[in-house]
This record gives structure tokens, C-alpha cells and sequence, in this order.
């Protein structure tokens, strides 16, 4: 199948994503494929380990990614994150962790909120290669 397959965790971005897929039900549109879990709990109780997903988007809060996160990340199987953050240090601090299997590839700062210090960070890192 050439269709993508989205993994959803809860949180605003699964919470939108699940909002979004009941609507696309509604209107009778193919979905695409999509599997949820909750990470706030540690590792997700699917076993998304033993899917092939090539992309992560992540979303954290201001705080950052958790230890579990970055071990989920870091472990799976996922050769490119999308990491959207708002907060800079938190982003700084989740890139040094990650930095040991990702590599950055691209940062974009995108100003959301004008005439204030809100700036949101959106980052391409992809797996290294192992040597």
C-alpha cells in the first residue's frame, strides 16, 4: 500500500488528529491508517516497535520531550523526526540527547505570534548512519 501510515499518541496533536479522522469517517473519505497509544505512561502498550514507521512528529509541551519519549525515539524504528517545540531550551536539551542516533538536517523558526517572544521551532533531524 502506498498509503502512509500515522501513529497517534494523545495529547492536543493526537486529540486533533482523532478529531480529524471521525471527520474524515463522517464525510465517507478513505482513511489513512492509523494506530493511538499514550506515552505519558512510559512505552505505548501497541507494539508500534515492530511497525516500520519512518517518521516521527513530535510535539512536546514548553517542558520538552520525557526520558520515555527520547528512549521511545532513540529505540524505534523511525528514520526522520519532525520535532515542533516552543520551547527553546527544552529543544536544546532533547537535541543533545538525541544527537548520539539523529542528525540535524534543517531548523526553521516560525514567528506565530507577532509582537511577542513566542517563537516556535520546527526541526528536521534524521537517523545517522551506522558506521
Amino acid at each position: 500500500s502506498t498509503t502512509p501510515s500515522v501513529h497517534l499518541f494523545h495529547g492536543d496533536a493526537g486529540l486533533w488528529a482523532m478529531k480529524a479522522r471521525h471527520r474524515r469517517h463522517q464525510l465517507q473519505i478513505s482513511p489513512t491508517p492509523t494506530s493511538t497509544g499514550n506515552c505519558e505512561a512510559g512505552v505505548p502498550r501497541l507494539s508500534w516497535y515492530d511497525q516500520e514507521y519512518q517518521v516521527l512528529l513530535v510535539d512536546p509541551p514548553r517542558a520538552g520531550l520525557d526520558d520515555n519519549v527520547c528512549r521511545m525515539v532513540i529505540e524505534g524504528p523511525f528514520q526522520h523526526v519532525i520535532y515542533i517545540s516552543c520551547g527553546k531550551d527544552a529543544l536544546l536539551r532533547d537535541l543533545k540527547v538525541l544527537d548520539c542516533s539523529f542528525e540535524l538536517v534543517d531548523c526553521t523558526l516560525i514567528d506565530l505570534f507577532p509582537r511577542t517572544d513566542a517563537i516556535e521551532s520546527l526541526v528536521h533531524l534524521r537517523r545517522r548512519k551506522q558506521n
